[in-house]
């Protein structure tokens, strides 16, 4: 099969490791960024400095400042924060043709809007193919080459295979979905549960703790999920209990390793200052539960997260709260 060109908007770790990804798959990939150091130690280091000190990309990989060029790429796809792609998407959108495959890795709700990605892109980008790719997925451990899989979403299922099997590696494989708006969700909340089990870890409480928060979080997960118009079932799969599992468990999670810092004392200011990159959950928070409000969608943990983010829940107590509501089934 015949090769493709990406065009990766966005130099930071994800980006990056993205761009790594498809260029092992036998693509040519172009990597924009803004800070021209950085595209220099792509292009000259074959590294990035800032996030991924020490971890080698793809030699091919060709990285510029130049967005215009980027855009004119076979496959665009959007590595930056959810935050920014209405002002980015509303940027390109000059330079793109009809039908184009755009391809979002954020996961998170818009917050001025209440609304995901997909409803960002539909709204600022005319006659373009939306996807949406997440799952489970370490930046540093899909350069390093661990194998990793995520869910590839788009409605046109057969032109979605077709873009997984050109932007799959034997490393780093893409399993489709034409749940756009599950596949979504399920990355977003994550962001949310992991924050809480953040915070469980740095209040001292155990694995029994975590295991209930992480159960109940995809429970809340799947329920706006439904309400937004998405497949519970989705949930099951990579963008959903995979993600769960790895960002709900580790210090390698920005969400999990912000929440800990909540968990032992520090504020959401205080907290977000010592995090490197974007802490999503912190981001969606707020328009999650807005969006939960106008469709009576009861999401118990990300209230309280929501809450504790905005100074007016006691973090010690509201771990303990949330296991203490009443008894009803499962």
């Amino acid at each position: 099969m015949t090769s493709n060109s990406v065009g990766i908007i966005g130099s930071g770790a994800w980006g990056c490791a993205l761009a790594h990804a498809f260029s092992i798959a036998g693509n040519e990939v172009m990597l924009w960024g803004r800070s021209a150091e950085t595209i220099n130690d792509i292009n000259e280091c074959h590294e990035n400095k800032i996030y991924l000190k020490g971890l080698k990309l793809d030699n091919d990989i060709v990285a510029t400042t130049n967005l215009k060029s980027v855009c004119e790429k076979d496959i665009l796809v959007l590595a930056v924060p959810t935050q920014q792609v209405r002002d980015v998407s509303r940027t390109i959108h000059q330079y793109l043709k009809s039908n184009k495959p755009v391809i979002s890795s954020a996961k998170g709700f818009e917050l001025k809007t209440g609304k995901l990605v997909s409803e960002i892109l539909a709204e600022t980008l005319s006659n373009i193919r939306i996807g949406i790719l997440s799952g489970p997925t370490f930046a540093s451990e899909v350069i390093t080459g661990w194998p990793t899989a995520a869910t590839f979403a788009m409605q046109d299922q057969d032109f979605a295979t077709r873009l997984a099997e050109k932007l799959s590696s034997t490393s780093f494989r893409l399993y489709t979905s034409d749940d756009i708006i599950g596949t979504q969700v399920g990355g977003a909340v994550k962001n949310i549960i992991a924050i809480a089990c953040g915070i469980a870890s740095g209040q001292g409480f155990g694995e029994n703790t975590r295991a209930a928060i992480v159960t109940r979080g995809l429970a809340e997960t799947a329920r706006l999920a439904a309400a937004v118009g998405g497949n519970t079932e989705t949930l099951s799969g990579l963008s959903g209990l995979g993600d769960f599992l790895l960002s709900c468990t580790s210090r390698k999670s920005r969400n999990f390793k912000f929440g800990e810092l909540l968990g032992t004392g520090y504020s959401s200011q205080d907290a977000l200052k010592r995090m490197e990159g974007v802490v999503e959950g912190f981001h969606s928070a707020n328009p999650v539960i807005e969006r939960a409000i106008q469709l009576n969608i009861d999401l118990p943990i990300c209230f309280s997260v929501s809450s504790i983010l905005a100074g007016n829940a006691d973090v010690s107590s509201s771990i303990r709260q949330l296991l203490n509501r009443p008894i009803r089934n499962e």
